[in-house]
This record gives structure tokens, C-alpha cells and sequence, in this order.
């Protein structure tokens, strides 16, 4: 049984409390203006000035939109330009898109306060060799680094996020939001250790220490820390979720026709027996490394520093069982798409302040994406994670 559990979830699709349509925000009955909090039990989410992402590929909102090279040729089944295709589209992303029209927890938060750190525009992947990091300015305080996995979240902290905050001269004193989702491309590395029952470069303990490491290297040089850690979902249900839509490529000569064969997680993936096992595995490792993200979160708790609040964001409400075809990416049929990435930062938005049952409901799938009022007495659940 695991030492911490969200308990049954509420069976209503929508948190509770005034949702509205992106557009009518401004309808969301005005909150009064109040004092700096000096707590991190204290903070309300338009208390917050800064966001910032750590992270893979999902926050990086890889290939979250095609490009128009891609829906050329995926119309004539040929292989489009990988140069125009694989892009990040980081004013898409769910944590800090900035761009026209995206819904994210950036653009939320900036109907609410001035925020600083929000990403936009698109450009080819960013990687970090030699500890120089390809990102740009216009990504803002988006660190995610596409195919990332746990180890590599303190270089995110301390090649990117740190230099930035400082040429940024952002004041000390300011609440900052940092949102990190890891573990996909850890899990997914169980395809290249099929034979062990838990890859042992990834251990669950390992994942967490890594993210302990990432975050305690960024308190050390930046105060007023809100870290808001996403946990992982079933990879069986993305699998699921193609078989069922509209996601199928064109296989590689002499391979079968399958759902998008994607090289990211490809034994995950397989219609075959192998499949099947390597799917249940990698599903009960994605339970072990939450639990591992629930036991860092209880040291903090245990600490109870004022400056840094760490709360924690259920993978299970993703629901992939809840979503249609349109929610993963037309040009690999594995990442979120934009549509797909508004979901997932208006569901997260709706969900901030509720307690863990409340963050592990299920996102419904809603044709028109709603977006919770803020209220008075809302705040970041700190020590409320596990200290129950």
C-alpha cells in the first residue's frame, strides 16, 4: 500500500468554486489588495510575480503545434522536413505560455498580477552540451530541456534558471512559482533495460534525491520558492489513447503499421504481448517514483521553512481515458498538443489551491476550456501535502 495516497476521488468533473471562460476572467469578482505575505503558508496564487518551469519535453510543449510543413506533407503520407517539424513551442507551454490566445498558468496568473518568466514563440529543440544551454530570452524562465530526465534538472537550475533570474534583477522578496514536471523520459528508460524490474540508473530513491538536489540547489540562491512538483501518469493510457484516435503514422519500411511507433517510448508502445508487460511495468514504477516525490515533499514539510512551499500536483488527473485524439501532438501522436496543453494548464490552474483528493480529480475533456475564479481565502496547500 503506498505510504501516501490521494484517497477516493470526487466524482464531479469540475473543482468547486466560479468557472469561466478564458475570455471572462475579468468577470471574476475582484479580490482586495493586501500585504506582501512574509509565509509560504500564507500565499495566494496572484501573490505570485515569477514562473518559472523545470523539466522535459511536455513543458517544453514539443511539436505541440505542426507546422505547416508538417500538415502539408502529412496530408501526402510523406516525411515532412525534421528541421521545420520538431519544434518547441514554448509560448504554447502549459506552465509559462505567453502567446495570443494560449491558456496556461502563466497567462492565467497575468489577468491576476504582473508576472515575470512567461515564454513565447517556438524554435528548434534546446539541449545543453558543454553546460551552455541553446535556450533564448524569449523563453523566459522556462528551463525544460526536451528529453531530460531527473538527473539533469540541477544543470536546468543552475545553467538557466539562476543566471536569469539574476540578469533579470528580480527582487528577492517576490514570490516565485516553480513548476516541475519530470520523469516521462526516466520511466521511458525502461525500454532500454527491459530485462531488470526497475532500471537502476533510475531507481524511484534516485529520482527523488535528484529532485531534492535541483530544488535545495535553487533555494540556496533564490528565496520565496512556491515548487509545485507534477507527478507522473499511466503510460498505458497514452497507449490507449492512440489506438483509439486519430493517431497513426506511417511506420518505417519493414515494420508493421502501428500506432506511432514513437522513439521516445518506443516498448511502450508495441500491440504485443511484450507490449502489454512493459506497459504494467512502467505503470507500477510511475506509482513507486510518486511515492518517491511524495517522501521528498514530507522532508520539506518536516522543516517547515517559511521561504519555500512545495506542493504536489497528482499525474492522475491527467486522464487519458477522459481524452480524445486531438489532445496528442499530429506530428509524433505522443506529446501534448496545444489543445492538449491548455487542458492541462487551466486543469492545473482549477486546482492549485484544493487539497490532494481535490488536485487528483480527473480533467474532463470540456469543448470550451473553463478557468477557476481565484477567491479570498484561497492558498497553496503548503504542509498539507502529507501532513494531512
Amino acid at each position: 500500500m503506498p505510504l501516501f495516497s490521494a484517497g477516493p476521488v470526487a466524482p464531479s468533473p469540475r473543482p468547486p468554486g466560479t468557472h469561466v471562460r478564458f475570455e471572462d476572467l475579468g468577470r471574476c469578482p475582484r479580490l482586495a489588495r493586501r500585504e506582501q505575505p512574509t509565509s509560504a503558508r500564507d500565499v495566494r496564487p496572484d501573490d505570485i510575480t515569477v514562473i518559472a518551469a523545470l523539466g522535459d519535453s511536455i513543458s517544453a510543449a514539443l511539436v505541440a503545434r505542426a507546422s505547416p510543413d508538417q500538415e502539408l506533407h502529412a496530408k501526402r503520407r510523406l516525411s515532412a522536413n525534421p528541421l521545420t517539424v520538431w519544434s518547441e513551442y514554448r509560448g504554447l507551454s502549459y506552465p509559462t505560455g505567453l502567446d495570443p490566445g494560449t491558456i496556461s498558468l502563466a497567462s492565467i496568473l497575468s489577468r491576476y498580477t504582473n508576472v515575470t518568466g512567461g515564454s513565447m514563440g517556438h524554435h528548434l529543440p534546446a539541449s545543453c552540451p558543454a553546460k551552455v544551454c541553446g535556450l533564448r530570452e524569449q523563453d523566459g524562465l522556462n528551463a525544460a530541456i526536451s528529453g531530460s530526465v531527473a538527473s539533469g534538472l540541477k544543470a536546468q537550475v543552475s545553467d538557466w534558471l539562476i543566471p536569469r533570474i539574476r540578469q533579470m534583477e528580480i527582487e528577492e522578496d517576490a514570490w516565485k512559482f516553480v513548476n516541475v514536471g519530470i520523469g516521462g523520459n526516466d520511466i521511458c528508460s525502461y525500454c532500454l533495460t527491459p530485462d531488470t524490474d526497475i532500471p537502476i540508473d533510475h531507481a524511484p530513491k534516485q529520482f527523488g534525491k535528484e529532485i531534492k538536489e535541483a530544488v535545495e540547489h535553487l533555494r540556496l540562491h533564490v528565496p520565496n520558492l512556491i515548487v509545485n512538483i507534477v507527478g507522473l501518469f499511466r503510460i498505458s493510457a497514452l497507449y490507449e489513447l492512440k489506438l483509439r484516435s486519430h493517431c497513426t503514422l506511417p511506420s518505417p519500411p519493414l515494420l508493421p503499421h502501428i500506432p506511432s511507433l514513437a522513439f521516445e517510448c518506443s516498448c511502450a508502445l508495441l500491440p504485443t504481448p511484450a507490449g502489454d508487460i512493459a506497459r504494467a511495468k512502467m505503470d507500477a514504477l510511475a506509482e513507486a517514483y510518486n511515492q518517491a516525490i511524495l517522501g521528498v515533499i514530507h522532508q520539506w514539510e518536516e522543516e517547515g521553512d517559511e521561504k519555500l512551499g512545495v506542493i504536489y500536483q497528482p499525474g492522475e488527473a491527467i486522464d487519458l481515458d477522459l481524452w480524445p485524439g486531438e489532445g496528442l501532438s499530429a506530428v509524433d501522436c505522443f506529446h501534448p498538443s496545444e489543445e492538449g496543453q491548455k487542458r492541462v494548464g487551466a486543469g492545473f490552474w482549477n486546482r492549485l489551491t484544493l487539497n490532494l483528493e481535490g488536485k487528483a480529480r480527473p480533467i474532463e475533456w470540456e469543448d470550451e476550456v473553463m478557468v477557476r475564479c481565484l477567491e479570498e481565502g484561497d492558498r497553496f496547500p503548503v504542509g498539507k501535502v502529507t501532513r494531512r
